[in-house]
């Protein structure tokens, strides 16, 4: 029995003093190293922001600083190099801040900083550099993230109405907020190289007339207000460019339109065949619904291309007037399921109640290409109720309907038939032995989309090759 005791006793004696060795000893990990040997280690030695606009905060960026020793380090000092007067801020443990004192990374872990910038205008038209730098202080050791931001000043447009009869230039871009309108009677003439920059679910509404009056060499760019990598395809950033009833007069020439829901959206019913708008050497993509989604509107469209959209790429509805010619319509490759063509002309609506709108319409579209992933990428709807002429001969078309054949096109539904030079990168040019080399029917439109003379024997599509091409 006391064997019995005293076993029990000394295996108590045993886990205290155990116990106390554990609570009397910190774990290494914890344990500070001030060796000057001692060194960390940075996931990168530069923070890059893409072009960020003035007045407006960016992205939040990030790098580590990993402890590869099994002690831990402390941090003197984790400051930004220009202290208050930085336009960068830090994010260190949940706190925001300049400057950061006694940061402890214990053994084998690290510490996570967040990076933002808001740069003030300087009323500069060209971006501008903005530096500074994240400087680290331990152990008689000095280290340094460098921090690299493009500024871009602004003119800035939020729910206005455009001055009537003005003209937006190069130099600083327009940015536009919410719904910016072009009131009835009132014209905005865009000049070569103007860029203008549309906000989430923002847009810029025609009452009015737009003319937009770029050049091959110095194109009009209107895309979202994001600049960080990835943003450039990125679709849905944006509304619409929406030509409300009675605009009339509108010219687009020369633009590179991207990453909106619809490109162009266009109700401008009237009581005549005259093109309300003409669209030019202008391309039009990545957009989250349709390209070109237009109603009982008169338009005319050439050496124009239109790729990646999740719906339409064109969509004619409620009749009209619409003209197409050398027109290159590609949802190949596409980053969406559709449930409708790429072309869509259709003399009628349905409305929620089961009944259909119908009104005249007439279509003509010649010399262009119409493509897609799906195995028919054009569709026709008449109501009956209406007048439908439908001139379509000369094009490719991705389909096995034979009436097309017998209008004088081009069908297939082999994956590569047009022989895009490289549609991966929404490359829509024609590659040296495309079927759609010298198939084209003479035009008075002589240069292409990019300006290449077109010769005696033209080629379908937006594109005329050029044997230069790689």
């Amino acid at each position: 029995m006391e064997f019995k005791v005293l076993k029990k006793t000394l295996f108590f004696l045993v886990m205290l003093s155990g116990w106390v060795l554990i609570q009397s000893c910190d774990p290494v990990e914890e344990e500070v190293s001030t060796n000057p040997a001692h060194q960390l280690i940075f996931s990168s030695d530069t923070v890059r922001f893409d072009t960020l606009l003035s007045s407006v905060g960016s992205i939040t960026r990030r790098f580590r600083i990993y402890n590869p020793h099994k002690n831990a380090i402390e941090i003197d000092r984790l400051a930004l190099g220009q202290t208050n007067a930085s336009p960068y801020t830090l994010t260190v443990n949940g706190v925001k801040g300049k400057t950061f004192e006694k940061e402890i990374i214990f053994g084998k872990d690290s510490l996570m900083v967040l990076v933002e910038v808001f740069i003030d205008p300087t009323d500069e038209d060209m971006p501008y550099l903005v530096k500074d730098s994240v400087q680290v202080e331990y152990n008689q050791n000095a280290s340094d993230v460098k921090l690299v931001a493009w500024g871009q000043d602004a003119y800035f447009l939020d729910r206005e109405v455009v001055e009537c009869d003005v003209t937006w230039t190069a130099g600083k871009p327009y940015v536009l907020y919410d719904t910016v309108l072009v009131a009835a009677g009132c014209q905005l003439t865009v000049e070569p190289g103007a860029r203008i920059f549309i906000d989430n679910n923002s847009a810029l509404a025609i009452g009015g007339t737009l003319k937009i009056q770029g050049t091959a060499e110095d194109k009009v760019i209107i895309r979202n207000t994001r600049f960080d990598a990835g943003y450039d395809v990125a679709p849905g950033q944006w509304n619409s460019i929406l030509f409300l009833e009675g605009s009339k007069d509108n010219i687009i020439d020369h633009a590179d339109i991207k990453n909106g829901v619809i490109g162009l959206r266009v109700g401008s019913p009237d009581d005549d065949v005259d093109y309300d708008l003409i669209v030019s050497n202008t391309s039009i993509g990545h957009m989250s619904s349709a390209g070109i989604l237009a109603f009982t509107s008169d338009i005319y469209v050439f050496n124009t291309e239109v790729f990646n959209c999740q719906s339409e790429l064109v969509g004619n509805y409620l009749g009209g007037n619409y003209k197409y010619e050398h027109c290159t319509f590609s949802n190949a490759p596409s980053l969406y399921t559709r449930e409708v063509t790429s072309v869509v002309l259709s003399d009628y609506i349905s409305l929620g109640d089961g009944s259909t709108l119908s009104e005249d319409l007439s279509v003509e579209l010649v010399n262009s290409i119409i493509w897609g992933e799906e195995d028919e990428e054009l569709s026709i709807y008449s109501s009956g109720a209406s007048n439908v002429t439908i001139a379509l001969h000369d094009n490719i078309i991705r389909s096995a309907n034979e009436d097309w054949v017998t209008l004088g096109n081009d069908i297939s539904q082999e994956r590569n038939y047009p022989e895009f030079h490289v549609p991966a990168f929404y490359d829509y040019q024609i590659d040296s032995l495309s079927p759609a080399r010298g198939k084209a029917i003479a035009s008075e439109i002589s240069l292409d989309l990019i300006g290449t003379l077109r010769d005696t024997m033209p080629d379908l599509g937006a594109y005329e090759r050029k044997d230069s091409l790689p």
